[in-house]
């Protein structure tokens, strides 16, 4: 006998009806779920209305003036405070930054004025200390990591937008040697190698020209050279440079020189960077100076130690002596580092200050300077 055929069976009419009941409460199930999901965000919406919109900080909501962005360091944490330049201004703490025993944060604020770049010494390898890069919104205090395994001992640099920051980290290059890139690291994470420097034992990004090109220092056997889009255009010094400052409009540099000819002597020099490949020092003075800012009026200002005559005795004096860091955006004021001392060599203790036509304003307790933020 042969095996029937097989034959092909169609659902009965009483399961065709529970099918499609199933299907319309599946539909049902879905647009109340799409209701919910709509109530909860106008519910979210609502409810942060209600709380005046995202988190803020004291800062979002500061009348307007110049404030400066300092820290204070407990130890394991740093607190990031904004201080205005008034006579009855309250400091406002925005964020405690966790951080390395014994260690400093170093930062530097956007030139909007929103947010700080942070170089953040929080974890260690074999036991060498290195840093993160935590970006700090002055207005929520919401915090970004955006890189890690970075230098603890380098200054970021923003981009003139605001929107990405420039560091360094120590790479091999192509050939095995060791060498210096230069990168920039967005607000989302991305980093972009922009240079790499073969050879340099430190590379310093100091700020853009008017053209939008990066100039940095770069250091090696040859002293100190000025560095445009990674190209060397002025060689500054046999010897070590430091506390570099650009001129306002990008055409000028400020730095001290560490000079070794007679004795370690910090001697203050100003360039500008199209002289001709030769350096330009409109100060040759053989007094000594720390630091350097340039005042909004185009004039660069250094932190000179107190004068003593020939023969004299160097001794503490009550007035000390002042390292500028950076003026307000405006002018109106100038933070700097002030020193009980009468002379580097015995500087005494130093006290972050603000100078200004109301006088001195201490900031005890306060250690580091990050910039200033203009509301």
């Amino acid at each position: 006998m042969h095996a029937p055929p097989s034959v092909r069976r169609f659902p009965s009419l009483p399961a065709l009806a529970r099918g499609a009941r199933e299907r319309l409460r599946a539909r049902r199930a879905l647009a109340v779920l799409a209701l919910a999901l709509v109530l909860l965000g106008v519910a979210a919406i609502a409810l942060l209305e209600q709380s005046g919109g995202p988190p803020q900080t004291a800062f979002a909501r500061a009348p307007s003036g110049q404030y400066a962005v300092v820290a204070r360091n407990t130890g394991m944490a740093t607190v990031v405070t904004v201080v205005g330049t008034g006579a009855n201004d309250a400091p406002m703490e925005i964020a405690s930054i966790a951080h390395l025993q014994g260690y400093n944060l170093r930062g530097a604020v956007s030139p909007s004025g929103r947010h700080v770049a942070l170089l953040t010494p929080d974890h260690s390898i074999s036991g060498r200390p290195y840093a993160s890069l935590i970006v700090l919104d002055l207005e929520t205090g919401l915090r970004l990591r955006l890189a890690e395994g970075l230098e603890p001992l380098q200054d970021a640099l923003w981009t003139p937008d605001a929107t990405a920051v420039v560091l360094t980290r120590t790479v091999r290059t192509q050939t095995g040697a060791l060498g210096v890139a230069v990168a920039q690291v967005d607000l989302r994470g991305v980093e972009t190698v922009l240079e790499t420097h073969e050879g340099a034992g430190m590379v310093a990004p100091v700020g853009f020209d008017g053209e939008g090109r990066l100039l940095a220092i770069r250091i090696d056997a040859r002293g100190s050279t000025l560095t445009r889009d990674g190209e060397a255009i002025l060689w500054l010094s046999t010897h070590i440079t430091r506390d570099w400052a650009l001129s306002p409009d990008g055409t000028r540099l400020a730095f001290v020189e560490a000079n070794t000819w007679e004795g370690l002597r910090y001697l203050p020099r100003v360039v500008s960077i199209e002289g001709g490949g030769s350096v330009a020092a409109a100060s040759t003075s053989t007094q000594q100076a720390l630091g350097a800012a340039w005042a909004p009026s185009g004039d660069p200002r250094f932190g000179s130690e107190p004068y003593t005559p020939p023969g004299s005795v160097s001794a503490q004096g009550a007035s000390g002596f002042d390292v500028p860091l950076a003026y307000s955006r405006d002018g109106t004021s100038l933070a700097v580092h002030h020193w009980s001392g009468g002379s580097f060599s015995e500087p005494g203790t130093p006290e972050l200050q603000i100078l200004s036509r109301l006088g001195r304003q201490q900031l005890e307790g306060f250690t580091r300077f990050f910039g200033w933020s203009a509301r």
